[in-house]
Protein backbone atom coordinates (compact mmCIF):
# COMPACT_ATOMS: atom_id res chain seq x y z
CA UNK A 1 0.00 0.00 0.00
CA UNK A 2 1.50 3.38 -0.97
CA UNK A 3 0.70 6.05 2.45
CA UNK A 4 1.04 9.67 1.35
CA UNK A 5 1.69 12.12 3.61
CA UNK A 6 3.79 15.42 4.39
CA UNK A 7 6.49 16.19 6.70
CA UNK A 8 4.72 17.60 9.35
CA UNK A 9 1.58 20.24 8.93
CA UNK A 10 2.57 23.38 10.86
CA UNK A 11 2.91 25.10 7.37
CA UNK A 12 -0.62 24.26 6.33
CA UNK A 13 -3.47 27.34 6.29
CA UNK A 14 -7.52 25.94 7.22
CA UNK A 15 -9.61 27.56 4.26
CA UNK A 16 -11.26 30.63 5.39
CA UNK A 17 -14.61 28.92 5.14
CA UNK A 18 -13.77 25.76 6.76
CA UNK A 19 -12.00 27.17 10.10
CA UNK A 20 -15.20 26.35 12.04
CA UNK A 21 -15.32 22.46 10.82
CA UNK A 22 -11.58 22.13 12.51
CA UNK A 23 -10.66 22.20 15.89
CA UNK A 24 -6.79 22.67 14.92
CA UNK A 25 -4.88 22.27 11.77
CA UNK A 26 -4.03 18.70 12.78
CA UNK A 27 -7.42 17.70 12.25
CA UNK A 28 -8.13 19.98 8.73
CA UNK A 29 -4.62 18.24 8.08
CA UNK A 30 -6.33 14.49 8.80
CA UNK A 31 -9.01 15.23 6.35
CA UNK A 32 -7.11 15.57 3.39
CA UNK A 33 -3.99 12.92 4.34
CA UNK A 34 -3.74 9.65 6.65
CA UNK A 35 -0.25 9.86 7.34
CA UNK A 36 2.15 12.52 8.87
CA UNK A 37 5.52 12.79 9.93
CA UNK A 38 5.98 14.75 12.75
CA UNK A 39 8.84 17.25 12.44
CA UNK A 40 8.51 19.60 14.74
CA UNK A 41 10.24 17.23 17.44
CA UNK A 42 13.38 17.41 15.71
CA UNK A 43 14.04 20.83 16.79
CA UNK A 44 12.14 20.30 20.16
CA UNK A 45 12.10 17.90 22.64
CA UNK A 46 8.01 17.62 22.94
CA UNK A 47 6.07 16.48 26.06
CA UNK A 48 4.01 13.22 26.21
CA UNK A 49 1.10 15.10 26.75
CA UNK A 50 1.04 16.93 23.05
CA UNK A 51 1.29 12.81 21.99
CA UNK A 52 -1.95 12.81 23.78
CA UNK A 53 -3.28 15.65 22.55
CA UNK A 54 -2.29 14.98 18.63
CA UNK A 55 -4.07 11.39 19.13
CA UNK A 56 -7.50 12.42 20.51
CA UNK A 57 -7.41 15.42 17.62
CA UNK A 58 -7.47 12.42 14.56
CA UNK A 59 -8.93 9.53 13.72
CA UNK A 60 -7.91 5.91 14.86
CA UNK A 61 -6.24 4.75 11.33
CA UNK A 62 -4.72 7.79 11.13
CA UNK A 63 -1.29 7.20 10.68
CA UNK A 64 2.01 9.25 12.57
CA UNK A 65 5.66 9.00 11.98
CA UNK A 66 8.45 10.89 14.70
CA UNK A 67 11.34 12.22 13.50
CA UNK A 68 14.16 12.17 16.52
CA UNK A 69 15.21 15.25 17.79
CA UNK A 70 18.39 16.61 16.37
CA UNK A 71 20.63 16.84 19.41
CA UNK A 72 20.83 12.97 19.42
CA UNK A 73 21.95 13.16 15.78
CA UNK A 74 23.40 16.23 14.93
CA UNK A 75 24.64 17.43 18.84
CA UNK A 76 25.60 14.33 20.37
CA UNK A 77 26.17 11.80 17.84
CA UNK A 78 24.94 8.81 19.68
CA UNK A 79 28.16 9.33 21.76
CA UNK A 80 27.03 10.06 25.50
CA UNK A 81 24.21 8.73 27.64
CA UNK A 82 22.25 11.25 26.51
CA UNK A 83 21.56 10.14 23.10
CA UNK A 84 20.59 6.70 24.93
CA UNK A 85 17.93 8.45 27.18
CA UNK A 86 16.44 10.67 24.65
CA UNK A 87 16.22 7.70 22.59
CA UNK A 88 13.96 5.85 25.63
CA UNK A 89 11.91 9.03 25.70
CA UNK A 90 11.35 8.99 21.91
CA UNK A 91 10.04 5.32 21.83
CA UNK A 92 7.41 6.13 24.72
CA UNK A 93 6.47 9.53 22.61
CA UNK A 94 6.17 7.12 19.83
CA UNK A 95 4.31 4.98 21.97
CA UNK A 96 1.68 7.54 22.74
CA UNK A 97 0.92 8.39 18.96
CA UNK A 98 0.78 4.65 17.83
CA UNK A 99 3.48 6.04 15.80
CA UNK A 100 5.25 2.33 14.15
CA UNK A 101 8.32 4.19 12.84
CA UNK A 102 10.91 6.42 14.47
CA UNK A 103 13.05 8.57 12.12
CA UNK A 104 16.94 9.65 12.73
CA UNK A 105 17.77 12.03 10.43
CA UNK A 106 21.57 11.96 9.79
CA UNK A 107 23.60 15.26 8.72
CA UNK A 108 25.63 14.79 5.77
CA UNK A 109 29.05 15.83 8.19
CA UNK A 110 27.92 13.09 10.52
CA UNK A 111 31.65 11.43 11.42
CA UNK A 112 32.56 8.32 10.50
CA UNK A 113 33.56 7.55 13.53
CA UNK A 114 30.61 8.06 15.31
CA UNK A 115 28.44 5.22 13.17
CA UNK A 116 29.74 2.27 15.88
CA UNK A 117 28.30 4.86 18.04
CA UNK A 118 25.08 4.78 16.68
CA UNK A 119 25.42 0.68 16.12
CA UNK A 120 26.04 -0.06 19.60
CA UNK A 121 23.58 2.21 20.92
CA UNK A 122 20.60 1.02 18.78
CA UNK A 123 21.29 -2.13 19.78
CA UNK A 124 20.03 -1.44 23.05
CA UNK A 125 16.54 -1.17 21.90
CA UNK A 126 16.31 -4.38 20.28
CA UNK A 127 12.65 -5.32 21.45
CA UNK A 128 11.04 -2.18 20.99
CA UNK A 129 7.39 -1.81 19.65
CA UNK A 130 8.67 0.64 17.14
CA UNK A 131 11.12 0.35 13.85
CA UNK A 132 13.91 2.48 13.36
CA UNK A 133 14.16 4.84 10.18
CA UNK A 134 17.58 6.20 9.01
CA UNK A 135 18.66 9.16 6.72
CA UNK A 136 22.07 8.44 6.48
CA UNK A 137 22.92 11.66 4.05
CA UNK A 138 26.30 11.04 5.26
CA UNK A 139 26.46 7.64 3.40
CA UNK A 140 25.72 6.83 -0.28
CA UNK A 141 22.91 4.81 -1.60
CA UNK A 142 24.34 1.89 -1.49
CA UNK A 143 26.35 2.29 1.72
CA UNK A 144 22.72 3.18 3.30
CA UNK A 145 21.47 -0.39 1.66
CA UNK A 146 24.36 -1.88 3.98
CA UNK A 147 24.26 0.20 6.65
CA UNK A 148 20.12 -0.82 7.01
CA UNK A 149 21.18 -4.27 7.13
CA UNK A 150 24.09 -3.86 10.33
CA UNK A 151 21.78 -1.64 12.18
CA UNK A 152 18.11 -3.28 11.51
CA UNK A 153 16.71 0.15 10.24
CA UNK A 154 14.38 1.06 7.50
CA UNK A 155 16.82 2.82 4.56
CA UNK A 156 15.18 6.28 3.65
CA UNK A 157 16.03 7.44 0.96
CA UNK A 158 15.13 10.55 -1.90
CA UNK A 159 13.80 8.36 -4.92
CA UNK A 160 14.03 11.62 -6.97
CA UNK A 161 18.22 10.67 -6.44
CA UNK A 162 17.81 6.83 -7.79
CA UNK A 163 14.45 7.67 -9.91
CA UNK A 164 16.96 7.00 -13.43
CA UNK A 165 18.68 4.09 -12.11
CA UNK A 166 17.76 0.60 -11.26
CA UNK A 167 18.55 1.03 -7.94
CA UNK A 168 15.63 0.32 -5.19
CA UNK A 169 16.26 0.03 -1.79
CA UNK A 170 15.40 -3.63 0.16
CA UNK A 171 12.22 -3.77 1.91
CA UNK A 172 12.95 -3.70 6.25
CA UNK A 173 10.12 -4.96 7.79
CA UNK A 174 7.94 -5.10 4.92
CA UNK A 175 8.49 -1.18 4.65
CA UNK A 176 9.89 1.57 2.29
CA UNK A 177 10.75 5.11 3.82
CA UNK A 178 11.25 7.58 1.21
CA UNK A 179 11.38 11.96 1.67
CA UNK A 180 11.03 13.68 -0.77
CA UNK A 181 13.49 16.87 -0.91
CA UNK A 182 13.28 18.52 -4.12
CA UNK A 183 13.65 18.97 -7.48
CA UNK A 184 14.99 15.77 -9.68
CA UNK A 185 17.44 14.66 -8.98
CA UNK A 186 17.57 16.53 -5.74
CA UNK A 187 19.71 19.69 -7.16
CA UNK A 188 17.35 22.12 -5.81
CA UNK A 189 16.15 21.56 -2.29
CA UNK A 190 12.89 21.81 -0.94
CA UNK A 191 11.90 25.16 -3.33
CA UNK A 192 10.56 23.28 -5.39
CA UNK A 193 6.97 22.74 -7.55
CA UNK A 194 7.06 18.94 -8.57
CA UNK A 195 5.09 18.41 -12.10
CA UNK A 196 3.02 16.13 -13.09
CA UNK A 197 5.94 14.59 -15.00
CA UNK A 198 7.92 14.28 -12.00
CA UNK A 199 4.83 12.23 -9.92
CA UNK A 200 3.82 9.93 -13.03
CA UNK A 201 7.62 8.89 -13.14
CA UNK A 202 7.59 8.40 -9.40
CA UNK A 203 4.19 6.31 -9.22
CA UNK A 204 6.15 4.63 -11.54
CA UNK A 205 9.55 4.27 -9.94
CA UNK A 206 6.70 2.63 -7.13
CA UNK A 207 4.48 0.19 -9.24
CA UNK A 208 6.65 -2.95 -8.48
CA UNK A 209 6.50 -2.41 -4.46
CA UNK A 210 3.17 -1.11 -3.94
CA UNK A 211 2.72 -4.74 -1.98
CA UNK A 212 4.78 -3.47 0.47
CA UNK A 213 3.58 -0.54 3.48
CA UNK A 214 5.39 2.14 0.65
CA UNK A 215 5.65 5.45 2.98
CA UNK A 216 6.09 8.77 0.88
CA UNK A 217 6.77 11.99 2.87
CA UNK A 218 6.27 14.96 0.83
CA UNK A 219 9.02 17.37 2.24
CA UNK A 220 9.09 20.54 -0.19
CA UNK A 221 7.71 23.68 -0.18
CA UNK A 222 4.64 23.03 -2.57
CA UNK A 223 4.19 19.83 -0.16
CA UNK A 224 0.75 19.85 0.57
CA UNK A 225 -0.31 20.57 -3.05
CA UNK A 226 2.05 17.86 -4.45
CA UNK A 227 1.09 15.33 -1.75
CA UNK A 228 -2.70 15.50 -3.02
CA UNK A 229 -2.03 15.61 -6.44
CA UNK A 230 -0.06 12.20 -5.78
CA UNK A 231 -2.57 11.00 -3.65
CA UNK A 232 -5.36 11.71 -6.59
CA UNK A 233 -2.76 9.77 -9.02
CA UNK A 234 -2.30 6.57 -6.62
CA UNK A 235 -6.49 6.32 -6.63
Amino acid sequence: MILIGCCGWGYLRIPQDLKTSFKSVLSYYSSLFNLVEVNSTFYSVPRLSTAKRWREEVDSDFLFTVKASRIITHIDKFSTEKSLELISFYIEFSKELGAPILLFQLPSTFPKKNMDDLIQVLKNFKDVHVKFALEARNLDIYEREEFSRVTDTIPVIDPFTVLDSNFRPSPMFDTFYFRLHGAPPGKIIYRYDYTDSDLERLLFYLEPIKGYNVYVLFNNTEMYKNALRFKEMVS
